[in-house]
């Protein structure tokens, strides 16, 4: 029993999540780290464009996705505690609920973008619009993307958590796939400012 716990111990002690994912989450912010510094590049080239289109973003479509996306990173916390108990205290019940709430607010966040992305495009804006809407379309559309492959990674979760619940295995799984996750999340509270906030946007 003594040992049981030691090793289940040992697991809590160490990093959470595997090489790969860390990997993979390092490169990635460092080729959205050079997306932003371009972008920023561009709006002190063009300031007056840049301003012009960001008045006209839906400010409320973008803070509303900002709370969904915190939402769904305090649902993604709870999934992991809840895995990250020892095999006989493991809650399976808890971890497919958050799971779901979690995948349901990443639902909310993709209709609320396509709504968005539809509006701009009857009103006649698209990724050739102009310099700052070829940034809108593109650093939202794959941030997008890594929202779609991180509810997928979610659901696999979901799914197995019934079978393999209280395994290191799947310990290890639930970790690397939150850590996609969180970093989807804070990719876009850098985004969100970028491209709602700043440049002398208008709320009203």
């Amino acid at each position: 029993m003594h040992s049981s716990l030691d090793a289940h111990q040992r697991a809590l002690d160490r990093q959470p999540g595997t090489n790969g994912p860390w990997t993979f989450v390092f490169i990635d912010m460092i080729v959205f780290s050079m997306i932003f510094m371009v972008f920023l590049s561009e709006r002190a080239r063009l300031p007056d464009v840049f301003a012009a289109a960001q008045a006209g973003l839906p400010f409320g479509f973008g803070m509303a996705n900002t709370l969904v996306l915190l939402t769904s990173s305090l649902f993604m916390v709870e999934a992991v505690h809840a895995a990250a108990k020892a095999p006989a205290a493991v809650d399976v019940a808890r971890i497919r609920r958050n799971l779901a709430l979690c995948v349901a607010c990443s639902v909310a966040f993709g209709i609320n973008k396509i709504i968005e992305y539809s509006h701009k495009i009857a009103e006649g804006h698209g990724p050739a619009t102009n310099s700052f809407y070829s940034f809108y379309f593109f650093m939202t559309g794959v941030h997008f993307l890594h929202v779609l492959g991180g509810t997928g990674f979610i659901l696999h979760c979901f799914a197995r958590a019934r079978e393999q619940a209280g395994s290191e295995a799947y310990r290890r799984k639930i970790e690397n796939v939150g850590l996609f996750w969180h970093f989807v999340d804070l990719l876009w509270l850098f985004i969100f400012p970028l491209i709602y906030l700043t440049g002398g946007h208008a709320h009203g």
